[in-house]
């Protein structure tokens, strides 16, 4: 359910630069400091400055107190002020659970336990903090959005609160939500508000759930990169993420002016806008919900008592007729190229979904019953079709066809399987495939129901017509 959804609109968050986001489950982008420090939206141009501020207050309380104890005045206060729970209503990260982490309180201590050190060693820039994730276990970027978040949550809910009466989303002109101080509720997460953030201060999240792939942060970042080069060369790699975490705290971030070159490094980092591809269900998502919304449906029954074969079938001729007449072909054109197939194979199973219900049948994506996952299969009891898609551009397009869907039919003890051959102008690999299953019906041997697509690119009517 994404946001544009709920409030019933069209593109009228896109066209205010409003990141439409998924309501009922947190979609895998986050708030990049880099990108907020550059920020042109009204409420946010101040935002970084907030957040620099509020950690430089946390590092001054660090420089003062006496000892790392809760006895001590200034180092209990530092320790309050560092404490960040999820904002839920900004729907981003990888959550643990339905409303995600945040930072805990024992994280909370080694976190202030050793930013301590870095404080006392003669490092007080407030960009430690946004560092944290290079030298302490469970800090991910996902962590990191939520501290940013909490702290610049009156410029979050200011921009909510915008953007809502713009779009004449207020209790008076829609009372069939439920808001509170003009916030609307969002009854998929325990009623905590719906907050909007503009696209232009997000960025993805690292493939890898957790910064413990140090190696990958530190190639990113050139200045750590450096440091370590320069002070442990080929020995890094000899080492555990553990290791290298402690090190880099050990050794730079206690190290003052290693400290001060990998900040100052940071400082002059720049980062692109958000690649929105990069995170693959959001992105199948966001492709669907524009499915939806031209108007094609794939809800089209072939009747309660149908067999998994003749459903599958009408599955695939749906799916046929909105790539080869539909504009589908384009959405798979323009699509990631590293990812095409998945986003193929998911679009595939949304699609089936509607059949499925309605013909008493099961559907599962990507199941692994000992040879590798099959796409999907379809069944109901002992009744199985397995589904097997290949986009022509794969190497693998022909042992998928020769060998791979008959062992996945092996597996399943099922004889019943169809193979897809998505074609996206490969016209020497179509003739292959096509030829294969002429000889193969000729010599009696069993082979699977051949659908081919074509997905490639296609004029305009206006561009064909006489």
């Amino acid at each position: 359910m994404f946001v544009s959804d709920y409030f019933e609109l069209d593109y009228e968050l896109e066209a205010k630069g409003v990141f439409d986001s998924i309501i009922d489950k947190d979609s895998h982008y986050f708030i990049n400091l880099v990108r907020l420090k550059k920020a042109q939206t009204p409420e946010f141009r101040y935002a970084y400055q907030r957040i620099n501020d509020y950690f430089t207050g946390i590092a001054t309380l660090l420089n003062v107190a006496e000892k790392k104890d809760r006895s001590d005045k200034f180092y209990r206060e530092a320790l309050r002020k560092f404490d960040f729970s999820e904002l839920n209503g900004i729907n981003l990260g990888f959550p643990e659970s339905l409303y995600g982490a945040g930072f805990g309180r024992g994280l909370r201590s080694q976190v202030i336990n050793d930013t301590y050190d870095i404080v006392k060693a003669g490092s007080t820039q407030p960009e430690i903090f946004q560092l944290v994730g290079l030298f302490e276990e469970n800090v991910g970027p996902d962590r990191l959005s939520d501290m940013i978040a909490t702290i610049i949550q009156p410029d979050i809910i200011s921009y909510t609160k915008r953007i809502l009466t713009e779009l004449e989303i207020t209790p008076q002109s829609c009372p069939q939500y439920t808001f509170d101080a003009d916030l609307v509720l969002n009854p998929y997460k325990g009623n905590c508000p719906i907050l909007l953030l503009p696209v232009e201060i997000l960025h993805e999240l690292p493939i890898a759930q957790s910064w413990d792939d140090i190696d990958r942060v530190v190639s990113e970042n050139e200045s750590i990169r450096r440091e370590i080069n320069d002070t442990v060369g080929k020995e890094w790699s000899k080492w555990a993420s553990g290791a290298k975490k402690a090190y880099i705290k050990n050794h730079i971030f206690k190290n003052p002016e290693r400290c001060a070159r990998v900040i100052e490094g940071y400082r002059g980092t720049d980062v692109g806008p958000i690649d929105f591809s990069s995170a693959l269900e959001y992105l199948i998502a966001a492709i669907w919900r524009k499915i939806q919304k031209s108007g094609f449906s794939f809800a089209v029954s072939a009747g309660p008592h149908s067999d998994s074969f003749s459903v599958s079938c009408i599955i695939m001729d749906t799916f046929k007729d909105w790539v080869e007449n539909n504009r589908g072909w384009d959405v798979i054109q323009s699509s990631d190229s590293k990812k095409r197939e998945k986003i193929v194979q998911r679009l595939v199973h949304l699609a089936a979904k509607s059949h499925i219900e309605s013909n008493g049948l099961d559907i599962s994506f990507e199941p692994d019953e000992g040879r590798g996952p099959v796409d999907f299969k379809v069944s109901r009891g002992a009744d199985k079709t397995i589904v097997e898609i290949k986009l022509s551009t794969n190497q693998q397009y022909l042992h998928g066809y020769e060998r791979q869907i008959l062992e996945y039919g092996k597996a399943e003890n099922t004889q019943s399987f169809i193979y897809v051959f998505i074609d996206l102008g490969n016209p020497g690999r179509l003739k292959t495939i096509q030829q294969k299953q002429e000889e193969n019906i000729a010599l009696g041997k069993n082979v699977p129901h051949l659908v081919v697509i074509d997905s490639r690119p296609k004029d305009s009517a206006s561009k064909t017509a006489p």
